[in-house]
């Protein structure tokens, strides 16, 4: 067996191949874990370390943990090396990066407090917090995290792009679509950076700007699928339709499990008056996601359509049923009882509809089905009034 010195070695060495770091972790961009050869490598190696020793409070060995995805075991590790070593800077802070990976954002921000109390002017660990703030929903200390990143590494690309995603969620449009430019000076081939910054150029109004950006993030990522979703959705809304449909039919084709996009493809279909083509793609919504009270609905829409009342009234309760304020499906449910001439069962639907829209009642007093449900119902109530007036 080789000795304990031989086996961190050869660890070390698989670690500084595939740039993961011996001491302080340099993680993978998006928190990616090896895949592939590299991993099973590095696994074998934990392994046979893992049979030859009973001490595992080694700093390359926690590191080989977290490569390969095994964060409570590397977090373990690092504690271990921190109740022996309090100040150890490379252990903390690669404890607070476990933390981070399990989502457990709070004792994550603990650590890497902990380290810039140590080492102020270490840029990745303002960076790391500013990633902790933000999945805590702290944008405001997370933008506070990436600014002082950049403030010491002008460059740091990392930073500077989270600083455009965290202002963007905030709907600070403007402001992230300059940190996205600055991204894209940095790197011009980051299709993300493309993507978002059509993402926040669409929400200022730049829809032509942004389908722009979500064509270059394409070019420069084929595989993409979050640009073609976005191309499409402003696509639908410029109605480009047919342009609609190929983006949300790429978008499949990369992710086929996409419920939305079905959805949203057969929205599409349903605006050139294709609905069996809508239904098909509603059908195929619902079976990737049983309780999607939209698409439910919208296979109503489609089925009522194309004549099957019956169909589509059980179609949008089931739309309640996933959802029961769903207001379009008890207005959609409320016309087809009216249809039915069932009034018992359009009024609910109907007054719960225009309780969550208002607005509702006005299309419901135009409509030739709901009107004399509406009309009804109020010389019902006024006979009731009159019925209760106290007699001389």
């Amino acid at each position: 067996m080789p000795s304990t010195d031989r086996l961190l070695a050869e660890l070390g060495e698989l670690l500084t191949e595939n740039s993961i770091g011996t001491t302080r972790l340099t993680p993978r961009p998006g928190g990616g874990r090896l895949t592939g050869e590299p991993r099973r490598a590095l696994e074998q190696a934990l392994a046979t370390f893992e049979a030859s020793t009973t001490s595992l409070a080694f700093l390359v060995y926690g590191n080989g943990c977290f490569a390969v995805g095994r964060y409570a075991d590397a977090a373990n590790v690092y504690q271990g090396i921190l109740e022996l070593q309090p100040d150890d800077l490379d252990a903390r802070f690669n404890l607070g990066l476990s933390y981070l990976r399990l989502r457990d954002s709070r004792h994550a921000v603990e650590a890497l407090t902990m380290v810039l109390a140590q080492e102020p002017t270490l840029p990745e660990a303002h960076y790391q917090l500013g990633n902790a703030y933000d999945d805590t929903g702290e944008g405001e200390l997370a933008l506070s995290g990436y600014d002082q990143a950049i403030g010491l590494q002008p460059d740091y690309l990392q930073a500077i792009y989270n600083k455009g995603v965290v202002l963007a969620k905030l709907g600070r449009h403007q402001e992230a679509v300059a940190e996205f430019d600055e991204a894209i000076t940095l790197r011009p081939g980051l299709s993300n950076a493309y993507m978002n910054r059509g993402a926040s150029l669409d929400e200022l109004g730049q829809h032509l700007a942004a389908i722009n950006d979500y064509t270059v993030a394409i070019e420069c990522n084929p595989e993409n699928a979050d640009a073609y979703f976005n191309r499409a959705r402003t696509n639908y809304y410029l109605e480009n339709i047919s342009a609609t449909v190929d983006d949300y039919s790429k978008v499949i084709s990369l992710t086929p499990d996409d419920a939305e996009a079905y959805n949203n493809r057969g929205l599409a279909f349903d605006a050139l008056g294709d609905y069996e083509s809508a239904l098909d793609d509603y059908s195929k919504a619902v079976s990737l996601r049983p309780d999607f009270a939209e698409s439910l609905s919208n296979k109503g829409a489609a089925l009522e359509a194309l004549g099957n009342t019956e169909e589509a009234l059980d179609d949008y309760l089931a739309a309640l049923t996933a959802a029961p304020d769903f207001a379009a499906a008890h207005y959609n449910a409320a016309r087809l009882y009216a249809q039915l001439r069932d009034v018992d069962r359009c009024l609910p639907h109907l007054e719960k509809a225009m309780q969550l829209v208002p607005d509702l009642r006005s299309e419901a007093d135009d409509d030739d089905e709901l009107g004399w449900v509406l009309k009804l119902s109020r010389l019902k109530q006024e006979r009731g009034q009159s019925s209760e007036e106290p007699r001389d």
